[in-house]
């Protein structure tokens, strides 16, 4: 290992010997799952031709099925004004169908059109594979806990 090693260098495994210290800190730990996982993401993303942001748009519109513009943003996080570019994309792609809300002609509804919903059935089943690749090694029951303690460091880091 040479001194310019750093989280986007390959490094020993933490149980191995030749792990340093900090190299089974929970920061370093974590960030090196999250390294893994954004590969695995970016790859099939990328097959896709999806940006992280039409991804979060896809499956929130899977799972609700219609909502307006604003509404869709707030949930995913991304600010209405910089989700205008992004719609605009995925609507020319043939993946959301925009329409006029018909008890508010200011508004616009968005949903998933035929091909949007073939792509989410596409990300749900790549979802499902990913996590089956880098969590397949762990039982149920520490995967389950692995979910809970992301979810409460993840939202005590909201407060």
């Amino acid at each position: 290992m040479t001194p310019e090693t750093d989280l986007d260098d390959d490094t020993p495994p933490p149980g191995t010997t030749d792990a340093l210290e900090f190299q089974r800190t929970t920061w370093w730990l974590l960030g090196g799952a999250g390294k893994l996982a954004l590969r695995r993401w970016a790859d099939a993303l990328a097959q896709l031709e999806l940006t992280p942001s039409q991804y979060k748009f896809l499956l929130a519109l899977d799972e609700t099925g219609p909502l307006g513009q604003q509404r869709l943003a707030e949930l995913v996080g991304i600010d209405p004004r910089n989700a205008v570019p992004i719609i605009e994309t995925s609507v020319g792609r043939g993946l959301l169908i925009r329409t006029v809300d018909p008890a508010d002609r200011r508004r616009r509804v968005l949903e998933l059109s035929p091909e949007g919903i073939r792509i989410a059935a596409e990300l749900r089943s790549a979802s499902a594979a990913i996590e089956e690749e880098l969590l397949g090694s762990l039982p149920p029951a520490d995967r389950a806990t692995l979910r809970r303690t992301l979810c409460t460091l993840l939202g005590a880091s909201d407060s």
